[in-house]
């Protein structure tokens, strides 16, 4: 095959020079004539009865145009199904809530919606509402969440939200035939996304009643959610989403979008909402704290032979991605090696802590601090170096996944690339200050990424070659900041032989662009990539057939 001319080459992306200039228009960029602004009350305790909300002082505040709360939701309440049962572990519901009603579960949940005519005026009604609260002891360690006695953070009697776990051949006897075993508890803590751009929208209702939500976000398929929440038939409510200024999962979720949505319906007028760096910080999802008791057993030349491991998650208040998360550790937990006898349990728990969710790696890097410790640790004590020790044990192809026994068909570089990189990495420069030390490290990480057959994973894309030899393409992609616009684009041009300077995309549109999926998991490249050169090549083909 001769080599590309476009794809894979370090060209322009389509919206480089809007960036640059300060053009290009993000979430927080947009305003519509008699917008309102909208602003958001959220709990001061983790814990606590909700024992009356009055709003009356707020909603007699000049400006005010809608004050809401629970009872002001149409379904306020929420389930989620997540999936089916596998081999791993157990399918599962979570019952989420748009505005707080009985309870709050973590400090900064959402009880009360203000929007008024300017931003000081719902600022100001936010301190006119009064609410009365019960504080409540609330669990916040995972550990004490797990106990059968633990404060109850949700409806139910148990705060196991999810249990999960892989078992391979028969880890008694590989211990038993252990030269040494070494076992420890790792924790990992919360981690925020601090993506650039906080979380922000603007809505309103269009002259065919369409409730309209212009939006930061990775997945555009949350307009059904928000129709679901008010109510309304699916095709009532439209999504655009805008160029981000980051995600790295925490735009997974709904963000801004209910809330613009709620407020907007009641008062029939357009309604921004912008959070501030700090309300962000505390409000939206975080990557999982974990606590991680490994214990592995190796032979006196490096080779690992049992491995038993227990995993706990920290979901926060409510569900939302942390199953799958955990999902994902369980089956990572192992990492790249080679282990003959596996047993991974693994519990994700609710806290009174902030929820979490997706965020970059997805249940991978936590198991990774656990694992390659325990590597670094085996290294030192049988005085192999620490690169020839994991060699001697990392997945090759043919062999299998450690944890499933997925088998590896493929081609896998690890052992060539970490020789590389330690390679790269050279002798360690001498410091001047005696008191300082440099030191140079190497660890390898296992990580699930693409696409989920059992999620039934699917992409779509619209490719029409115009009269003048013009391309038009309609995709639902989220653009990320990743530049996944410009890679349509690229795939097009290469494959119909035009400039990337002929070729437009309209993106992440529910109205008018067909549905791509989340922009996650570096799905996109494979999903809309290939949807994309599918549609490309029809029309290719097509044009060959009509000239010959």
């Amino acid at each position: 095959m001769s080599e590309f001319k476009i794809v894979g080459k370090p060209i322009p992306r389509h919206d480089a020079w809007s960036k640059v200039t300060g053009d290009l228009k993000y979430a927080d960029d947009f305003s519509l004539p008699g917008m309102l602004f909208a602003k958001v009350l959220r709990s001061k305790y983790p814990a606590a009865k909700i024992i009356s909300i009055d709003t009356e002082k707020a909603e007699q505040l000049d400006g005010v145009q809608a004050v809401l709360t629970a009872k002001d939701v149409p379904h306020n309440e929420t389930v989620t199904k997540f999936g089916q049962s596998t081999e791993v572990g157990k399918g599962f519901e979570g019952l989420y809530r748009v505005l707080a009603e009985k309870k709050v579960r973590f400090m900064g949940e959402a009880v009360a919606l203000v929007a008024a005519e300017t931003e000081e005026i719902a600022e100001k009604a936010l301190d006119l509402i009064e609410v009365k609260y019960e504080p409540l002891p609330g669990v916040f360690d995972p550990l004490e969440a797990i106990k059968p006695d633990a404060y109850p953070v949700g409806e139910n009697n148990t705060n196991i939200i999810g249990e999960f776990g892989c078992h391979q051949g028969d880890t008694e006897k590989g211990f038993s035939q252990a030269d040494i075993i070494i076992e420890d508890t790792y924790k990992v803590p919360f981690v925020d996304h601090v993506y650039l751009e906080p979380e922000a929208g603007i809505s309103w209702i269009d002259d065919y009643g369409i409730l309209t939500i212009r939006v930061s976000t990775q997945v555009i398929e949350h307009f059904r959610d928000v129709a679901d929440v008010l109510g309304l038939p699916h095709n009532k409510v439209r999504y655009i989403g805008t160029i981000m200024g980051g995600g790295f999962g925490g735009k997974e979720d709904i963000t801004v979008e209910t809330y613009l949505a709620l407020l907007t319906w009641k008062t029939k007028k357009p309604v921004r909402l912008v959070y501030t760096r700090e309300e962000s910080i505390l409000c939206h999802s975080k990557r999982h704290p974990f606590v991680m008791k490994y214990k592995v057993g190796a032979k006196k030349d490096g080779k690992l032979v049992a491995l038993d491991a227990e995993l706990i998650s920290d979901a926060g208040a409510y569900p939302y991605l942390s199953p799958w998360v955990t999902l994902y550790a369980t089956v990572n937990a192992a990492g790249p090696y080679c282990i003959p006898n596996v047993k991974v349990k693994a519990h994700c728990v609710l806290t009174n802590n902030t929820f979490t969710s997706a965020n970059r790696g997805f249940g991978a890097p936590q198991p990774n601090v656990a694992y390659e410790s325990i590597m670094d640790e085996l290294s030192h004590k049988l005085n192999i170096d620490p690169l020839e020790i994991r060699r001697r044990n990392c997945l090759t192809t043919g062999k299998a996944l450690s944890t499933t026994g997925q088998v590896f068909k493929t081609y896998i570089a690890l052992p060539e690339v970490a020789e590389k990189a330690w390679k790269a990495l050279g002798e360690p420069a001498g410091h001047k200050d005696e008191n300082r030390k440099i030191g140079r490290g190497l660890a390898i990480g296992l990580m699930s990424y693409g696409r989920m057959t059992f999620l039934h994973d699917s992409s779509r894309c619209y490719v029409r070659l115009e009269s003048d030899g013009s391309v038009l393409i309609r995709s639902g992609i989220p653009d990320l900041g990743g530049g996944q616009i410009s890679l349509l684009c690229q795939i097009v041009a290469e494959e119909l032989g035009v400039p990337m300077s002929q070729v437009k995309i309209y993106h992440s549109d529910t109205a008018l662009t067909p549905l791509a999926g989340t922009t996650t998991a570096t799905r996109q490249t494979y999903m809309s990539g290939n949807a994309t050169l599918k549609a490309a090549r029809e029309i290719r083909k097509r044009v060959l057939n009509k000239a010959a």
